[in-house]
């Protein structure tokens, strides 16, 4: 883990350029509209860069007397550092929340000037602002502290944004990773539990019920840890039934999920109710980062309809063996004969990878069950499922002979264990494809 993080800062620290645009000038005058905002490591830089820009602005047009608060598993950008610390120089009050592994195993400069700064400029002012760390989950007794939301009391004109995704607020959430994130703006009521969630992660003490849930006007906003609540992922896929949908072509229920990673036992779990609705009959697509070999031979067996389509979704550019992008978002969109409705429209997105890990981890889920919404993340997955670009193919590099031969092949497990679908190893020296990954 600790040689892993170190690869992110050097990544951060050494390719990618500084944000120097106008989203990094203040005051602003920004005003964050509600609904689904989508970047992409590839193309222009406000494609790249689109959920940063949108941090960056909110922050940048939070007036004297306002509220910051942001839950992220990684901060490291010198560029949120500035705007964080110039906002608190306004008089608004700053606080952020971050996992201590990414500060106790390397030095995060960025988060430790914003610490210092913040409890500095605190000693000339009566709100206090600070940056925190929790060892593990802040909410629990074990996992980590992974979920990814942004709060702001008044931006520009508009009051109560929250904000809710895959992104954390690095640099390498622009440059290396597909990301998402969903605007609420001007509701009271969800602006309240994500603060209250907030406040109690901010103590770093385990909850007796961390779980927490809300209902809101067509959609659910969940908090992880787990505890002892069933879990949210697998009670969608329970409403599900494959036939008899209204709004699809083929009267099939249209499953795509991209969720990043699928492993251990809360993996397995979700795979197998998967695997059961494509025998059932449902049309499904899956995009991935990280798969466990076991669920990988469950999810692509030849036996009853047949290996339910997959795609590996990450790159590697300069052919070293080792992954530079990835699919970063833990979303899916389901379209047909859903919790009771034939013609049910939900999408599914927030922080949490279809892993063990997750469970027993600080984690922000959203649950719409809006048409729009929905449909917006339709197309943005069916694109990307189906015009994603394959990797160079990988030479022999630096004496290290790596076996790639075929790009876009389906490649299960990570590390030295990593091994195409047929079982032939991914590296012959044991290059390890996922050393620019972390588990975020």
């Amino acid at each position: 883990m600790a040689r892993l993080l170190a690869l992110i800062v050097a990544i951060t620290a050494f390719t990618v350029p500084t944000f120097d645009t106008a989203a990094n000038a203040a005051p602003d005058h920004y005003n964050p509209r509600p609904g689904v905002t989508f970047n992409s490591p590839l193309g222009s830089e406000g494609t790249k860069r689109a959920i940063f820009h949108k941090i960056m602005r909110s922050i940048n047009s939070s007036p004297r007397g306002s509220e910051i608060k942001i839950f992220t598993w990684n901060f490291l950008t010198r560029d949120g550092t500035d705007a964080l610390l110039r906002a608190q120089r306004r008089g608004v009050e700053v606080r952020l929340i971050m996992a201590s592994s990414n500060n106790r195993v390397f030095v995060n400069r960025p988060f430790r000037r914003l610490r210092h700064g913040l409890r500095v400029g605190n000693r000339h002012r009566h709100r206090t602002s600070w940056a925190r760390t929790c060892r593990g989950s802040c909410r629990g007794s074990g996992g980590v502290a992974h979920s990814k939301f942004f709060l702001f009391s008044h931006v520009g004109h508009v009051r109560r944004v929250v904000i809710q995704g895959s992104a954390n607020f690095t640099l390498a959430s622009t440059n290396n990773q597909w990301n998402d994130a969903v605007t609420e703006t001007r509701n009271i009521h969800v602006w309240r539990f994500a603060s209250h969630i907030f406040r109690q992660a901010s103590h770093d003490k385990p909850l007796r019920h961390p779980f927490a849930s809300r209902s809101f006007r067509r959609y659910r906003l969940m908090m992880f840890p787990e505890g002892q609540a069933r879990d949210p992922v697998r009670h969608l896929l329970n409403r599900v039934r494959c036939h008899g949908a209204t709004n699809t072509p083929s009267h099939r229920t249209r499953i795509l999920i991209t969720p990043d990673v699928i492993r251990r036992g809360r993996g397995m779990a979700l795979a197998r109710k998967v695997r059961r609705l494509w025998n059932r009959g449902c049309t499904i697509r899956i995009g991935y980062t990280v798969v466990g070999i076991d669920i990988a031979h469950l999810l692509r067996n030849p036996a009853g309809r047949g290996p339910v389509p997959m795609k590996h979704l990450v790159q590697d550019f300069n052919g070293d063996g080792e992954f530079d992008n990835y699919f970063h978002l833990k979303a899916m969109t389901i379209v047909g004969n859903v919790g009771g409705n034939r013609s049910g429209y939900v999408v599914l997105n927030g922080s949490a990878n279809w892993s063990g890990l997750a469970g027993a981890s600080d984690e922000n889920l959203g649950i719409y069950w809006k048409k729009h919404l929905t449909l917006r993340y339709q197309q943005h997955l069916d694109y990307w499922l189906t015009h994603f670009p394959a990797s160079k193919t990988v030479q022999t590099t630096s004496g290290r002979a790596v076996v790639n031969s075929e790009p876009g092949q389906l490649l299960f497990g990570t590390g030295k264990h990593a091994v195409y679908e047929d079982g032939t190893p991914y590296s012959t020296t044991g290059v390890n494809p996922y050393a620019h990954v972390s588990m975020d």
